[in-house]
């Protein structure tokens, strides 16, 4: 998929709240609209379950039927991973939006843990299935740091400009920066 974007171009980026392990009432899944790095034109909220596996079908869904769908040119993501193990398959997001998917991170992934602790959680091979699923894990230089990821239907090329245009205030993409400061908001009371 040839992408074009540029500095004005639509993005969504998705994170979570915080949340307590064992929870049982959902964390809010919050996804930003932003034109790059700058404008905000839009928040959309949902709920998922902790270490769930309904990230996936929330998130396609809320985006389908978003008032925003068709001005949106890529999904962000931070990370793969929701309210603990609420595993996004960022390929049937991607095929079901028909946008592709950019999820980020500055941390980098240790599957050995992962895979350990999805252990003690139902669904394990279902989960880590779409871990592997996912595919290669990238990185990319942003303003002297490192940024990982992973990406449906974009080149590295077109990884480096998404990331160069939306990442205006720090390390981390705007989008993403704004939803995880509202997810936060809607826990805690602030961000």
């Amino acid at each position: 998929m040839t992408l074009r974007l540029k500095k004005q171009s639509k993005i969504i980026g998705w994170d979570d709240g915080p949340f307590e392990k064992n929870q049982l009432d959902p964390a809010p899944l919050v996804g930003v609209v932003t034109r790059g790095g700058g404008q905000v034109d839009g928040v959309i909220k949902t709920e998922i379950e902790v270490d769930g596996m309904d990230s996936t079908k929330q998130m396609i869904t809320r985006i389908n039927s978003s008032k925003h769908k068709q001005e949106l040119s890529l999904i962000m993501t931070d990370g793969i991973t929701f309210a603990g193990f609420n595993v996004l398959d960022i390929h049937q997001v991607s095929q079901r939006t028909g946008l592709p998917v950019l999820a980020v991170t500055r941390k980098k992934v240790n599957y050995e843990e992962i895979k350990r602790a999805l252990t003690n959680l139902p669904e394990f091979h279902e989960r880590w299935g779409l871990i592997q699923k996912a595919g290669e894990i990238n990185s990319i230089p942003v303003q002297g740091k490192k940024l990982n990821y992973q990406a449906t239907k974009l080149s590295q090329e077109t990884v480096e400009k998404a990331v160069s245009i939306s990442s205006t205030s720090s390390v981390i993409p705007e989008p993403l920066r704004l939803a995880h400061m509202i997810a936060s908001a809607l826990v805690t009371g602030e961000s």
